[in-house]
């Protein structure tokens, strides 16, 4: 018997000990559960199986399927099954509004958000990264550039010489601290209670998830109440609302605190927070639980992926070592045209008409991305109302559906691999961390091929209505690591060593967070 299932039964017998009533009451609602289990499944779909169900890695069966079924809806098998539908119909789905197609029920469901309060946070969060941080992530810039150099001194200490460092490990609490500082300001975002809590509520989500869908669908609303993981979660939020309590405050003591604005020459605590606070329901808005759900949230979205992303890019140069110097001369380059911002501790920034220039960076992330995505498939959603698409097929409600962008992204006859679109051009199995860079050179294509850029050709984040409302922020936030890693540090493998190979579960995919490489300071030339 696994440890989930004698968890479950421990469980279960914890709630058959408890009055006479109580259990009555939980074996009606375990009836009317299941009841509502039964009506509420989804329809069996008649397509194409590719795959085998419980593969760990579905990165041969998504090109395998994408092969054979080219213009056709295919069904990989996970629990619960995803339809992939052909890339032609990407313009009729990638916009659909959510009472056709919804994230959120999705996430949901694979939370079991109702009884683990994961996934429940509100639309304020989103309004909050499309609208304001996006248009403000340049004044963010000097910000990210103050914290990442006291980040790499507090994490990394001295390093004068080779110095073995878990690099997974201490880029979490580096991005943890550049998030922080932009989504809730100083002094919080440096306590070691609330990096703390960043980083670990991710593992405690998943803890949570594990834990709950141990048991079938309809018993879940009884056991939620008594299962550790859960409480776990809940006393997170909580003491994320206390922590925040005081910020709160002074937010909604500012007069007109609708009208905020960014002010670049502070590091004023609570932007980010008062944003949310301008997009939050009038009655919720001086609920510290609301703004914790929300904070919460966002670092399970946006510490985690971007540690993810800024991890593989580290690996990723170190077995790659001719990108470094390339890169190297060209954040020099770009110096030496703008010239620098210093600071009242005379350290030089870059400024921040300087970041969109660094298209050799850009590139390098892009091609970093395209052989370590966080998700295999991409626009992955559930459908709220039936869906007909042009190939004929109707995806009734309740269907699970994404595209296959895995398979897009290493397709040899994708457009960005055309021998006719590149002076040099590598097959899509060779990394090339130029490839995005030669692209953009060919005249007409400037703004094309970014490391941010969507597109039906380049999915890893999403596309239309569906793409990464964060990305922008992301972007900037990797870029500003690997500026100072470049500029500032060296790092190899260790010896006997190379490139510890991503871990693939399912449909997600993750570099090695165990691999430790060795680091020091660079020498001054």
């Amino acid at each position: 018997m696994s440890t989930q299932s004698t968890m479950a039964t421990t469980n279960l017998k914890l709630l058959a000990l408890e009055s006479p009533l109580l259990l009555s009451a939980a074996a009606f609602l375990v009836i009317v559960s299941f009841i509502h289990f039964l009506l509420n499944r989804p329809r069996k779909l008649d397509l194409p199986v590719v795959g085998s169900p419980g593969e760990t890695d579905h990165r041969e069966a998504l090109i395998e399927g994408t092969a054979k079924y080219p213009n056709s809806p295919f069904i990989i098998p996970t629990a619960p099954p995803l339809v992939i539908l052909p890339i032609s119909v990407l313009d009729e789905v990638r916009n659909l509004p959510e009472n056709k197609v919804s994230l959120w029920k999705d996430v949901r469901r694979a939370f079991s958000a109702k009884h683990t309060g994961i996934g429940t946070e509100g639309p304020e969060l989103i309004q909050s990264i499309k609208n304001d941080l996006t248009r403000h992530i340049a004044s963010t810039l000097d910000d990210l550039q103050d914290e990442v150099r006291y980040g790499f001194d507090k994490e990394l200490e001295s390093c004068e010489d080779w110095t073995p460092i878990p690099v997974h490990a201490k880029m979490a609490r580096i991005v943890a601290l550049l998030s922080g500082r932009i989504f809730v300001g100083r002094p919080l975002s440096r306590e070691e209670e609330w990096i703390q809590a960043s980083i670990t509520f991710t593992f405690s989500c998943t803890q949570a998830r594990l834990a709950i869908t141990a048991y079938h669908e309809w018993s879940r609303g009884i056991v939620a109440y008594f299962l550790p993981e859960i409480k776990k979660v809940k006393e997170f939020k909580k003491r994320g609302a206390q922590l925040l309590q005081p910020i709160v405050d002074a937010q909604l003591s500012k007069e007109g605190n609708d009208k905020i604005r960014r002010d670049d020459s502070k590091d004023e605590q609570g932007t980010f927070i008062s944003w949310l606070l301008k997009n939050t329901k009038e009655k919720e808005r001086s609920d510290p639980l609301v703004l914790a759900n929300n904070q919460m949230a966002l670092s399970l979205a946006a510490i985690h992926t971007t540690t993810m992303a800024t991890t593989a890019a580290i690996y990723d140069l170190a077995a790659h070592p001719e990108h470094i110097q390339p890169l190297r001369d060209e954040i020099e380059q770009v110096v030496n045209e703008d010239g620098n911002d210093v600071d009242g501790v005379g350290f030089k920034k870059l400024k921040k008409s300087s970041m969109p220039k660094l298209w050799k960076l850009d590139s390098f992330l892009k091609e970093s991305q395209r052989f370590t995505p966080v998700q295999l498939p991409t626009n992955v959603r559930v459908t709220t109302s039936p869906v007909t698409l042009s190939t004929g097929y109707t995806l009734p409600t309740g269907t699970r559906f994404g595209f296959a962008a895995w398979a897009i992204m290493n397709d040899p006859q994708n457009p960005i691999f055309s021998p006719s679109l590149q002076p040099t051009t590598s097959p899509p199995s060779q990394f090339d961390g130029l490839r995005f860079y030669k692209l953009r050179k060919i005249p007409g294509n400037e703004n094309k091929h970014q490391f941010v850029t969507t597109s039906s050709e380049s999915l890893n984040f999403g596309h239309g209505n569906h793409a990464c409302p964060g990305r922008f922020f992301a972007s900037n936030e990797i870029k500003v690591v690997l500026i100072e890693l470049l500029r500032e540090w060296e790092w190899r493998f260790r010896e006997g060593e190379v490139r510890p190979k991503n871990l693939v579960r399912s449909m997600t995919c993750s570099p090695d967070k165990s691999a430790v490489l060795e680091f020091r300071r660079r020498k001054a030339e």
